[in-house]
């Protein structure tokens, strides 16, 4: 393994090595412990028998597909929305309790199966993508292009009638689509798809940052703007929103309890296990495997590793102060690319451990 060149554990010292040991050992069991929350599959809650239920779904899916079906009608989206969430008990203060229009336009005009048969397909071009990518990065070993067939198991959502409902599911392979095709110095087509995932889900934004402080830090001032200019939108974009959410909310509405979910580690854990390919194993196995897919994922040195590294971070960081259990979707923003990790994960461990036990020291 030694001397790959894409393996960032080459020459580390022999206290890094140990510390980096040490810190996905104690993360793996800490995840088993499962200290302080109890069982893993109360941190989760979807939809039960009591929620909403509509065309054959329940629950957000039921929510988003009728008010789809009411756009599809000639009904405006707001209207149609706020009669949707006030009928079903779903808040509507603050404004972002009400999700953008743009995939229920979508769905509206191209029906559920036009709208189920896009998002399929940009996940499929997310994963072709992917190893498009890994293939022609000639630093990296054979073996790497197989991350996108981990990739395309963690797509289950994308070919489901229910899931492409959700607007994480859509953004989340725009996401994993726009980071395939992320280069520094061409970023004019990831930025275009980002533009796509933003106005879907906002919380597709902290991808976009991270790219521009790349663009900053490169000081390449017109990528700069341009990334600038792309959050920019988006702001005015929800500005749009939150001036016409406003004129068909009444004062009755319900307002969310907040996003302070503050479920830690466990939870996070708990979240990716639902919505990801290894949902039907023990919770366990995800204790194991994700901080070995984020190892992986470190062990890359390039910038698209260190932006993947970045991004799975940040949105866990995000899901463990924020998510509360029945805001596990938002793992799906993620969770397609999370587990691509594990494919750099063998390589990473075994140079660690020879670097802990022979010390060699930094470069």
């Amino acid at each position: 393994m030694t001397g790959t060149g894409w393996n960032r554990w080459d020459s580390v010292s022999r206290r890094m090595a140990v510390m980096v040991l040490a810190l996905a050992a104690g993360l793996i069991l800490y995840g088993l412990t499962d200290l302080g929350g109890g069982p893993a599959a109360k941190r989760v809650e979807p939809a039960g028998p009591a929620a909403m239920q509509a065309q054959g779904m329940t629950g957000d899916h039921a929510l988003y597909a009728n008010v789809a079906s009411r756009v599809a009608k000639g009904e405006s989206y707001y209207s149609a929305a706020a009669a949707e969430h006030r009928a079903n008990s779903y808040p509507l203060k603050p404004f972002v309790t009400v999700r953008l229009p743009t995939l229920a336009y979508l769905f509206a005009g191209l029906g559920q199966i036009g709208g189920l048969v896009l998002v399929a397909a940009t996940g499929v071009a997310a994963v072709l993508a992917w190893q498009r990518r890994l293939i022609d990065d000639s630093a990296l070993p054979p073996y790497a292009r197989y991350a996108a067939l981990i990739m395309a198991a963690n797509m289950s959502p994308i070919i489901s009638p229910e899931w492409v409902l959700i607007h994480e599911v859509a953004a989340g392979a725009l996401i994993a689509l726009a980071l395939a095709l992320y280069r520094p110095e061409r970023p004019w087509t990831a930025m275009a798809v980002l533009l796509v995932a933003v106005l879907i889900r906002e919380t597709a934004l902290p991808v976009v940052m991270l790219l521009g402080c790349f663009a900053l830090i490169d000081r390449d001032w017109r990528a700069a703007g341009w990334w600038i200019a792309l959050g920019l939108t988006l702001l005015a974009a929800l500005a749009l929103h939150a001036v016409a959410v406003a004129t068909v909310v009444q004062p009755g509405d319900l307002t969310s309890p907040g996003w302070d979910g503050m479920g830690g580690w466990h939870s996070y854990l708990a979240f990716v296990h639902h919505t990801s390919a290894i949902r039907f194993l023990p919770v366990s196995v995800t204790a194991i495997v994700v901080p070995l897919a984020l190892l992986g994922w470190a062990s890359w040195r390039s910038r698209l590793g260190l932006a993947m590294l970045i991004v799975q971070l940040g949105y866990a960081a995000v899901l463990m102060l924020f998510a509360r259990p029945n805001n596990f979707y938002w793992a799906m923003l993620v969770v397609p690319t999370l587990h691509m990790g594990l494919i750099f994960a063998p390589a990473a461990a075994v140079q660690l451990w020879r670097s802990s036990r022979a010390g060699t020291r930094a470069a």
